[in-house]
């Protein structure tokens, strides 16, 4: 290790602790992908296809079932609000239909009593 100042962690090493110039045996070899482009590309599409592999899979069997239980975790928390909205709506419609069909009706009544 380099020599630090007190306040440094000596645990830690440096820069200068790791990499050493003219030193090349230290040097790390360049992996498939950086010594060959192709290799990457092969990588790539394979890594590519696993995924997709991975996701169908995930997506059939147990994410099918997560997403079923949230989708039924939701429902449950959001169909009070939903029935709630949904009755407000059909009560003010019914509200105004209901004015015209018992105008409707007395009007009807009206004429019957004076044609009987």
């Amino acid at each position: 290790m380099t020599q630090n100042p007190d306040s440094f962690d000596n645990s830690i090493p440096v820069l200068t602790d790791v990499v050493v110039p003219g030193r090349p045996e230290y040097a790390r070899a360049p992996t498939a992908a950086e010594a060959d482009p192709a290799a990457l590309e092969y990588d790539a599409s394979q890594a590519a296809e696993r995924v997709r592999e991975r996701v169908t899979e995930l997506l059939s069997n147990e994410a099918r079932a997560l997403i079923e239980a949230r989708v039924e975790e939701v429902l449950r928390q959001h169909s009070p609000q939903l029935v709630q909205d949904l009755t407000r709506e059909v009560a003010t419609a019914l509200e105004s239909r209901l004015k015209v069909w018992v105008g409707e009706a007395v009007e009807e009544e009206l004429r019957r009593q004076r044609e009987a």
